[in-house]
């Protein structure tokens, strides 16, 4: 392992700036996370933590209790420090890391995931050795060493893992069986790629490889031969479920209300829907509009040109219309998906950088099919999947994700870098799509008067932006009832699925699955539209009633980072 840096990132450990009460917090916050980067340094590479890659560290079950033990005692400590010590920006810190310490206090201590969700495992692994391999796949060499280290780690780590099923949840059992074979295939897949980067000899490499898909391999009987627990056993429960709406989403709602408030928005986002169609064809669905407007669709170049200029033109449009400021020396990459990855990205995906990295460079993978020979049916099904890419450039590149990454890892607040509620940064990429979509079509900008003209260079005429804007709100709303009701028992997997395939025209297999991600995943589907009507609830009192331009809105709340919108507003900033 490299030279130890302390978990804010500096060298060593040294006194917090500040005194009292705040210096206090701050020694608590890297006393926690420095702990935890030792313990699972899966953890501190996806920080950023360099030193940390290639390290799988260990997954028995004592580390898991220890873990359980260390963050009741940093919650402890934190919540007796006297609130009224705080500023408004240390109170937004505070919240921030309290919220995080109860969320992992819930998954480690009272559900024992690490114990009843096998996917939870072999995810770890197979994540942090994707991370690696994906951030430097055109400079494989780099990190080779790292990659060849997890993988003779991987046996031990699965091992261990091993150890801690005990009845896991029938569906996340039955997931974790499928995920078996692709992992195994990930795995194979690196082999070639390592034995041209020279870092080992080719023997050594192979035998490497296989020992870590024996061990995957290995896993999965463990997990097939354990005694599954009830099921719907993923379930959080209404109680839990609120607390978690409380610490996640920064609303004091009940399940129950964010079910009003996702039927209400359903029957009002289905009513525009059906305006929207009509446009298009009297009878037909606004799926098969689309789906038909898909097959048809033929990029003027490649996929990965398309993608690089449509993205280039997007954040120029932003700019001559003065809807957000963009940072200094931000960077974005956009590149082909290497061929060994093609099956993991199956359209487009961007990679931000750990929030502590020093290379803050952001990349965004297209799928390209180009060269590779393909059946014609199947070619075009996948050029297919890029329809309506400037709405995928908008919601991944700019002003979606990397933007709000790159202006939020620039914060000088540790615990902030950090900060992943997904209220916040799904909330703001659906705004992104909003605004791009007003953009193209009637325009937006320059306070909120001014009018732009359509489409300009680099950027495709989309008569469907809106429908296909529209469609995906319905999903969004719909993931909000499904949410609920998987979390609270009152719906199972498969009346789930049935509403999204009758509700939004999903196929049988996208249908599932999306829900088997929800299960696992309590608040964050329904953290999309939830955190975009939060999101313009402040728009409608900061812009359209206070007189900030949206240029002056954009970056106010993209300064404060993923924390939930009513801390925003609540703390007067």
């Amino acid at each position: 392992m490299a030279g130890k840096r302390s978990a804010t990132g500096r060298a060593g450990r040294s006194a917090p700036a500040g005194g009292g009460t705040l210096q206090e917090f701050r020694g608590l916050v890297e006393e926690y996370y420095e702990q935890t980067f030792e313990r699972f340094p899966i953890e501190g590479s996806r920080a950023g933590r360099r030193e940390f890659d290639g390290e799988l560290g260990r997954a028995r079950p004592g580390d898991f209790e220890r873990q359980g033990r260390l963050v009741e005692r940093i919650l402890a400590a934190v919540e007796d420090l006297p609130p009224q010590d705080f500023d408004a920006s240390a109170m937004l810190d505070r919240r921030m890391f309290v919220a995080a310490l109860r969320l992992e206090h819930l998954n480690l201590v009272e559900l024992e995931r690490w114990r009843n969700d096998p996917q939870r495992h072999l995810h770890a692994v197979a994540e942090s050795l994707l991370e690696l391999v994906v951030r430097n796949a055109d400079r494989l060499g780099a990190v080779a060493p790292g990659i060849l280290s997890s993988l003779r780690q991987a046996p031990r780590y699965f091992g261990d893992a091993a150890e801690c099923l005990d009845r896991p949840d029938p569906l996340w059992r039955e997931l974790t069986l499928e995920a078996i074979p692709g992992v195994i295939s990930f795995f194979n897949s690196l082999a070639e790629p390592l034995i041209q980067t020279q870092a080992a000899p080719a023997g050594v490499i192979r035998r490497t490889v296989a020992g870590a898909c024996a061990a995957v391999e290995a896993y999965g009987d463990a997990v097939r031969s354990t005694r599954p627990g009830k099921a719907g056993s993923f379930a959080v429960g209404e109680r839990r479920l609120r607390l978690l709406m409380r610490d996640r989403l920064g609303l004091d709602w009940s399940p129950r209300e964010a079910m009003a408030f996702a039927r209400r928005e359903a029957t009002r986002i289905a009513a525009e829907l059906r305006r929207e169609a009509a446009h298009f064809h009297p009878r037909k669905s606004p799926v098969e509009i689309l789906a038909e407007a898909a097959a048809a669709w033929r990029p003027d170049s490649g996929l990965l040109e398309a993608y690089t200029r449509v993205t280039r033109a997007v954040r120029e449009r932003f700019e001559e219309a003065e809807l957000v400021s963009f940072p200094k020396a931000e960077r974005l990459l956009i590149k082909p998906v290497p061929d060994f990855l093609r099956e993991l990205f199956p359209t487009a995906a961007y990679t931000p950088p750990g929030a502590v990295d020093p290379d803050q460079t952001g990349i965004f993978w297209v799928n390209d099919p180009g060269d590779v020979d393909l059946p014609p049916a199947r070619r075009a099904a996948e050029i297919a999947q890029h329809f309506g890419l400037e709405m995928t450039c908008a919601h991944e590149a700019y002003p979606g994700h990397h933007l709000q990454f790159m202006v939020q890892h620039r914060r000088p607040s540790f615990v902030r870098k950090l900060a992943n509620h997904a209220v916040y940064y799904e909330g703001w990429t659906l705004w992104c799509e909003q605004m791009t979509c007003d953009l193209l079509s009637q325009g937006v900008g320059r306070g909120r008067r001014a009018r732009l003209r359509v489409p300009g260079a680099g950027l495709p005429e989309n008569p469907h932006i809106r429908l296909n804007q529209l469609n995906d709100e319905l999903w969004r709303a719909w993931r909000i009832v499904i949410d609920v009701g998987l979390q609270t028992g009152e719906l199972t997997c498969e009346n789930a699925r049935r509403i999204l395939q009758r509700e939004v025209g999903f196929t049988a297999a996208r249908a599932r699955a999306d829900i088997n991600w929800y299960t696992s995943a309590p608040t964050i589907p329904m953290s999309y539209l939830i955190g975009k009507a939060e999101l313009l609830r402040l728009k409608r009192r900061y812009v359209d009633s206070g007189g900030l331009t949206l240029r002056e809105f954009n970056d106010w709340v993209l300064s404060f980072g993923a924390i939930p919108w009513r801390w925003i507003e609540e703390s007067g900033l």
